[in-house]
């Protein structure tokens, strides 16, 4: 985390205001992945705009859509026991 300036604030604040800023930056990230997902899956799947999607372009989104949710779930856990095996646990 970038370091915060000094504000004064006491301890309690202090924390209040980097769990808030935690929040709004993991907030960032979900929005971000968002855009990039409905980007990449719409070029990938949708031919042509019109008043409702064709069964292959509504099977090629949701196909889409769970792989990439998959692949994010798959790398997070990977990342999360790389750390656990980095502290010892």
């Amino acid at each position: 985390m970038a370091e915060q300036p000094n504000l004064n604030l006491d301890p309690a604040s202090r924390k209040e205001l980097e769990q808030f800023i935690e929040t709004q930056q993991a907030q960032s990230r979900v929005q971000t992945q968002v855009q990039m997902l409905t980007s990449m899956c719409w070029d990938k799947c949708v031919g042509s705009i019109s008043s409702s999607f064709s069964r292959s372009e509504h099977s090629c989104l949701a196909n889409c859509v769970d792989r990439f949710l998959d692949t994010s779930v798959f790398l997070v856990k990977k990342v999360e026991d790389q750390r656990s095996a980095a502290m010892g646990h």
